[in-house]
């Protein structure tokens, strides 16, 4: 059959490939829990009181790749008995990945000096490099799942305060994943690679507004009471968006395992795309 002979129309039913990001404790992993016929990949600890099928949490690159060789051969022959993958955590899997980095440089088991990132393979940035690379590979591995195996993938992903350079705007402050990213306009890193590769960058957070005790300055944070919200698009806040025309934030129900088919009705609605926990 010709490429045209293999044309088709309408909306194409592959996985979801999902990064949910958040602060600690927001219930991340419990969200992704919820999800169709879910298999939680446990990359560090944190996931004990979580009750959905799990491998043994995995610690190194290694043990990552092995898994996903099983889980493809799996899906390739029909055996797959999982709809979603969740990876717990994306920021994990990137110090699995750099461990491995270092650990193939001569000088890491050779030399007293400890070998880092920044020196190691010659520096100048060539084990970041190498990283990206091996990333890559792993998001690859990630879309014969989601592409031939209609999976979907999850990572969670931790974050942090980041200091973003707009050139429209000048300097504001915004929640970023928790991933390596050089941030010079010249190279890449992790963060870019992930966040170009996600189907949608969820934010899940709980809202909270500012009270003043008085008429001075000093004022603390207070929660809206209202639950959690996942945003599915991007404002200068955080780091959001998707590819299904979804647009705002999602109530998601306390606990955040009730959660999954909020964003599913949602996706539903903007894409006609069902990934209903039934």
């Amino acid at each position: 059959m010709s490429i045209l002979q293999a044309v088709t129309t309408g909306v194409a039913r592959t996985g979801i490939r999902m990064i949910i990001a958040g602060q600690e404790k927001m219930g991340k992993t419990t969200f992704g829990a919820g999800a169709p016929k879910a298999l939680l990949v446990p990359l560090e600890v944190g996931y004990a009181g979580v009750n959905v099928a799990k491998t043994p949490m995995l610690q190194t690159y290694e043990e990552v790749m092995a898994l996903l060789a099983e889980l493809v051969q799996a899906a390739q022959r029909g055996q797959l008995p999982f709809k979603t993958i969740v990876l717990d955590s994306g920021t994990a899997l990137e110090r699995h990945v750099h461990d491995y980095v270092l650990r193939l440089d001569p000088l890491y088991a050779n030399s007293k000096k400890t070998v880092t990132m920044e020196s190691a393979h010659g520096g100048y940035g060539k084990a970041y490099t190498m990283a990206n690379t091996i990333f890559d590979g792993i998001l690859k591995q990630l879309d014969l799942l989601a592409v031939y195996g209609g999976v979907n993938i999850m990572l969670t992903c931790h974050v942090f305060s980041s200091k973003v350079q707009d050139p429209t705007v000048g300097e504001y402050d915004s929640w970023d994943l928790l991933l390596h990213s050089p941030k010079n306009q010249k190279t890449y890193g992790k963060r870019e690679l992930i966040t170009q590769w996600a189907d949608v960058i969820g934010f899940l957070y709980e809202p909270v507004f500012l009270l003043s005790a008085d008429k001075s300055t000093m004022t603390r944070g207070v929660s809206a009471n209202k639950g959690r919200v996942l945003a599915v698009s991007r404002t200068p806040s955080y780091t959001a968006g998707n590819r299904f025309g979804m647009v705002g934030e999602l109530p998601i129900p306390a606990p955040p395992a009730n959660g999954w088919n909020s964003f599913a009705e949602a996706l539903y609605k903007a894409s006609g795309i069902d990934v209903y926990t039934r």
